[in-house]
């Protein structure tokens, strides 16, 4: 090789930019020490309950907190936990540990580790975990041929009780929204989740551990808001009468109705069917949530046969206006068919028909045809007599 090549080739590899350094293959762990809300040792019964622990006692240093971050969002073969991070109790303090892929060839020692881990453990909190963390892991283990280190724990997933509490006001119950809408923790410089998958493969592709730093965050703040969110959750479910907006208030008493609690799901329903002073910010829209609060007892009091207390229910919702179309039906037939005063009923029959939430025409002509043939019948009948 000439002299001249000799050079411009040394001159190219001195201009080109250093190759990130990879440190080996083998697990990375990272173990952090968090301050700890005491809250956790005194779980509500109730609130468990309600949140849907079905386990004898719940013993918070028997739990452990677990989130994953994956290649993807299918149970397909291909989708690996490339992180797994769990938390567990330890006096003051909430201890995490997270295991993360250098390649894919670590995945045995992962799951290893994992399975040591759980084995000093009753139940697992998750969010979302039920039908994606756990199956999946559950999946890798037998993919790994360790299927017999595989423990089953009772799992005390948390998305359901926080969508039944909390979808209707806030729409998207992701877990950095409910940090910063109901534990007003928002996370700043957050990874977003739908980017994590992109960043792991980039590492894969170049080795650059440096990659990995906001996901080891992302997760680690994951599990550490599991903890925090399960005591709000328990707190929440076992005192509702501490919620103070109207539409959280109103989904409070749905889940308890579901749940076969009809005395305080009536109460909630009660306090969120009144209307908020005009002109706030709590009357926007809290007209519809009122107005569904009291069909609710309405529902309750007919499930129950309480005709009059449904009575006077259905005539509240047309005092305040509150889904008066559907009031007004629900009144023509509560006269017509328990209370019996089929004038009544002709009179709220028609009476509907003013409202954009009635019936179809077709169908309330039909309710007001049919109780004219009855008091037509009736009084045929009286002058028969």
């Amino acid at each position: 090789m000439s002299s001249g090549l000799r050079a411009k080739l040394d001159l190219m590899k001195a201009s080109a930019p250093a190759a990130p350094q990879r440190r080996g293959g083998g697990l990375i762990c990272h173990v952090s020490r968090l301050p700890l809300d005491a809250a956790i040792y005194d779980l509500p019964a109730a609130g468990l309950r309600r949140i849907g622990w079905t386990g004898p006692r719940f013993d918070p240093a028997r739990c452990l907190f677990l989130d994953t971050e994956t290649t993807g969002l299918s149970h397909g073969a291909g989708t690996v936990a490339f992180l797994v991070g769990v938390g567990w109790t330890e006096g003051e303090e909430l201890v995490i540990e997270q295991y993360m892929l250098r390649e894919y060839a670590d995945e045995p020692e992962l799951i290893d580790r994992l399975s040591r881990r759980m084995e000093g453990f009753d139940c697992v909190c998750t969010f979302n975990g039920r039908t994606f963390d756990m199956p999946l892991l559950e999946a890798r283990f037998t993919m790994n041929r360790m299927r017999d280190r595989w423990r089953q724990l009772e799992n005390l997933d948390l998305l359901p009780p926080a969508r039944r509490l909390w979808k209707l006001r806030l729409g998207s119950c992701r877990l950095a929204n409910l940090e910063a809408q109901i534990l007003d923790a928002p996370r700043e410089d957050d990874l977003p989740g739908s980017e994590v998958p992109a960043r792991f493969f980039e590492f894969v592709k170049t080795g650059d551990e440096a990659l990995l730093d906001d996901i080891v965050e992302h997760n680690r703040r994951d599990v550490e808001t599991l903890a925090a969110l399960l005591i709000r959750l328990c707190d929440l479910n076992a005192c509702p009468e501490k919620l103070t907006d109207q539409r959280d208030q109103f989904s409070a008493g749905k889940a308890l109705e579901r749940q076969g609690e009809l005395g305080p799901a009536r109460e909630l329903y009660r306090v969120s069917a009144i209307p908020r002073p005009a002109g706030t910010l709590a009357s926007l829209g809290g007209e519809r949530v009122a107005g569904m609060a009291n069909w609710r007892l309405y529902l309750l009091c007919r499930k129950s046969r309480d005709w009059e207390g449904a009575r006077d229910v259905l005539a509240q919702m047309l005092g305040r206006r509150q889904m008066p179309g559907a009031a007004c039906t629900a009144l023509s037939k509560l006269y017509e068919h328990r209370l019996h005063d089929l004038r009544r009923a002709l009179e709220y029959a028609i009476k509907s028909g003013d409202y954009p939430d009635a019936e179809p025409p077709e169908a309330l002509e039909r309710r007001a045809a049919r109780i004219r043939r009855k008091l037509e019948e009736g009084e045929r009948s009286h002058g028969n007599v």
